[in-house]
């Protein structure tokens, strides 16, 4: 996108001035953020040392009205997340299809009319389907609590064995990749009802490396792999990542045939024992409402933060 794009409300929308928008300096652009942003609610802390949480290729910008500041956003070419106002200002689909506007224009989107809105709040929701987003099936909520020490050792049927990084072909890989990437293609991904059901095994490979790409010293040690002492079958995956800066939870399951065990809770404290270890003081995960991770990460202290819509998607 330019500098400062200019954009004209839509005749439907509900901003009878032109707005305009101007790329931000993202760590006085967080500030603002922390404040006035709706996920904020859940009380998320950017740790000290993280210069910006925002996914690659997605930048900060302000959202003007008459040169004063009414509020912000984060955009690409075909995304939209993170929009907020500032008080008395109000987000309504007429703001939101002026963003839309300035995305188009700016011809970034590799010539895609398709526009995504990511991590759309309650608040919003009306506002973005006014503006012809259409959303997706599940909702989700981010999840945290503070790192801690537990005697997390499972019970003399199974053990828990670290996960290991390598390099192959220039590229941060993990060990085991394809035998880690099965196992959670058949028991998390590809089951009746999962998120990802229709996904194919090359999407969770890919997933796996970007995981391998971005992963720390600290949350390779936090990430485990549970197997079976008796048969040494793989029955149990945690891997944390990094997102948005903060250790995160992005791949926990157990084989059926084991569940009902306590396993997938001890893969968890011993991720919050490592962490707590290491100084790091942050645990989160990003659950789908109602999945059993709600209700397991509730018991083991997570606080639950507001409900969103994952993605709403505008087509024209």
């Amino acid at each position: 996108m330019n500098r400062e794009d200019r954009l004209e409300a839509s005749p439907h929308g509900g901003t009878p001035e032109s707005v305009s928008i101007s790329e931000a300096e993202p760590a006085e652009w967080e500030w603002y953020l922390r404040i006035y942003g709706k996920q904020m609610a859940a009380g998320i802390k950017l740790p000290l040392h993280t210069d910006s949480f925002l996914p690659a290729g997605i930048m900060p910008y302000w959202l003007k009205r008459n040169e004063k500041v009414i509020g912000g956003a984060a955009l690409s070419g075909s995304a939209i997340r993170d929009l907020f106002t500032i008080p008395p200002h109000q987000v309504d689909n007429g703001l939101i299809l002026a963003v839309v506007v300035a995305i188009r224009e700016a011809g970034t989107g590799g010539g895609t009319r398709t526009i995504r809105a990511y991590e759309v709040f309650a608040d919003q929701e009306d506002a973005y389907m006014r503006a012809g987003f259409f959303p997706a099936p599940h909702r989700h909520r981010w999840m945290q609590r503070p790192t801690a020490e537990y005697d997390s050792h499972v019970n003399g049927g199974s053990a828990f064995q670290s996960v290991e990084i390598h390099h192959e072909g220039g590229e941060r890989r993990l060990v085991l990749e394809r035998e880690i990437g099965l196992f959670l293609f058949k028991h998390a991904w590809h089951v009746e009802g999962s998120k990802q059901e229709d996904a194919a095994f090359a999407d969770v490979l890919s997933k796996l490396r970007l995981v391998a790409v971005h992963m720390t010293e600290e949350t390779r040690l936090a990430s485990s792999l549970l197997y079976d002492t008796s048969t040494r079958a793989l029955i149990g995956v945690c891997i944390i990542g990094i997102l948005a800066g903060c250790p995160s939870i992005q791949e926990l399951t157990v084989m059926k045939a084991y569940r009902g065990r306590g396993l997938e809770t001890r893969m968890v404290q011993k991720a919050l024992t490592m962490l707590k270890k290491q100084g790091m003081p942050l645990l989160r995960i990003r659950a789908i409402h109602g999945h059993p991770h709600e209700s397991l990460c509730f018991q083991l202290g997570f606080m639950p933060g507001p409900l969103f819509i994952s993605t709403m998607t505008k087509y024209d």
